[in-house]
């Protein structure tokens, strides 16, 4: 038998490459490609993607309390993340397939992608228990999210030749760039592929539910008991609360990070993949480290000190476009964002017993997807109104003595405003948590 220290081992490697291949996803689809050859090639507003992205997290927040208690009644975790899965990467490979004119079409396949890929992850978070247990899974959590920033570089640099045909102006032979579209079928096939090895060697642990069936209607139920019975865990619903202010500014920032390193910052497509890899390198790394410090550091204090690195950094991107800094605040931004998900994920682990888990980590799933939808659509309209060519924008950068240049970038400014509000909500209501916070249940 295994040593419960060693993280090396094959179920957690198994699970870990999961965490790699699914980023590969974000990076690809969520990050680099589709929102900007919605805007770029396609020549239509990003309100829509924006209004896409928040109806599929709509769904999931709707939709995964609920599969999470049947995942935990049945023991079918693997099964419904498989089927996931697999749906994600076929809806994905549709997306090329389909003509231009058909754009309504190709936003509901790319919500419906999205769709599968964030409810994945309630299976996959309550995995975690399955393969480590008491501090040890804050350190595997840490890891796993490291082993996907991995995938989030080798994704892009595998990708990138179906794009550009070549890959940092090397060309590969027998590959021709065939622009952003490019992109979505071999993300796919990485997705599916990476995916493999959880499905073969992560065995589920069984709890205290056993083989019991359990219907539908009944498991909103549970959901609607899991949301009462929050008071008999304290500070659960307090941290899910929190959680749906951070994730608000997280998946905003995941969203528009190329849309706002194109029209603020002036990136080329070159700048922005070496943007993304120094960004993504220092996630990777920091989001094991923090995983290491977090087995013998209190999980409140780590989190909110990893919140007002997000409020800071976020408020740099705001007032410079010096490059040098750019990429500094880059790098501290893929370490907070690494953290709050190596940190997050463990935090509300030790809050519930492990049984539990699926019903909670559901619970979680519909306060950062209920983020999700709120985030993306705020962004879009703060974009959208404060325009130069809509007449609040055009008052606003008036009033301001903006010049043009100053005017255009405005609306993405005011957007980032938003989300360090949203971060400081977060976090005035994060800071009344128990200073334990929840340690009790994984000893």
């Amino acid at each position: 038998m295994n040593k419960p220290g060693h993280i090396f081992r094959k179920e957690i490697i198994s699970w870990s490459l999961y965490d790699f291949a699914n980023t590969i996803y974000s990076m690809n689809i969520v990050s680099l490609y589709f929102k900007r050859w919605v805007v770029e090639d396609l020549g239509h507003d990003g309100l829509y993607y924006d209004i896409a992205y928040s109806l599929s997290m709509l769904l999931t927040g709707l939709i995964m309390p609920a599969l999470g208690a049947v995942s935990d009644h049945s023991k079918k975790k693997k099964m419904f993340l498989f089927l996931f899965t697999a749906t994600c990467c076929i809806w994905i490979g549709i997306i090329p397939i389909l003509p231009p004119s058909l754009f309504m079409l190709i936003i509901i396949a790319f919500a419906f992608s999205n769709f599968f890929y964030e409810g994945g992850m309630v299976f996959y978070n309550s995995l975690l228990y399955s393969v480590s247990s008491g501090n040890e899974a804050r350190l595997v959590s840490g890891f796993g999210v490291a082993m996907g920033y991995t995938g989030s570089i080798v994704g892009m640099i595998l990708v990138l030749p179906w794009v550009t045909g070549s890959v940092f102006g090397f060309d590969i032979p027998g590959i021709s760039g065939s622009g952003k579209t490019g992109a979505f079928v071999p993300t796919a096939i990485l997705f599916l592929i990476f995916s493999i090895p959880l499905f073969i060697w992560v065995k589920e642990k069984k709890t205290a539910h056993g083989h019991s069936k359990i219907k539908i209607s009944r498991a909103y139920r549970e959901v609607w008991e899991g949301i009462r019975e929050t008071k008999k865990y304290p500070g659960v619903l307090r941290f899910l609360i929190a959680d749906y202010f951070f994730e608000d500014a997280i998946a905003t920032v995941i969203l528009n990070m190329g849309i706002f390193s194109s029209f603020v910052l002036g990136f080329s497509d070159a700048d922005l993949t070496i943007f993304m890899i120094v960004s993504t390198v220092s996630a990777m790394i920091g989001s094991f480290v923090i995983g290491k410090i977090s087995q013998s550091s209190r999980l409140k204090k780590m989190m909110t000190y990893i919140v007002w690195g997000w409020i800071v950094t976020l408020l740099f991107f705001i007032v410079t476009s010096n490059i040098i800094v750019i990429y500094i605040i880059g790098s501290i931004l893929g370490v907070l964002l690494g953290g709050i998900w190596t940190v997050s994920r463990p935090f509300l682990a030790e809050m519930v017993p492990k049984e539990e888990l699926g019903r909670f980590f559901g619970l979680y799933s519909l306060s950062g997807r209920a983020a999700a939808v709120i985030g993306p659509v705020v962004w879009g309209l703060v974009v959208y109104f404060f325009n130069v060519d809509r007449p609040i924008g055009a008052w606003l950068a008036g009033s301001l003595y903006l010049s043009d240049t100053q005017a255009v970038k405005m609306p993405y400014r005011l957007g980032v405003l938003s989300l360090i509000i949203m971060m400081a909500l977060g976090l005035y209501i994060f800071r009344k948590l128990p200073e334990s916070g929840g340690e009790r249940h994984q000893k």
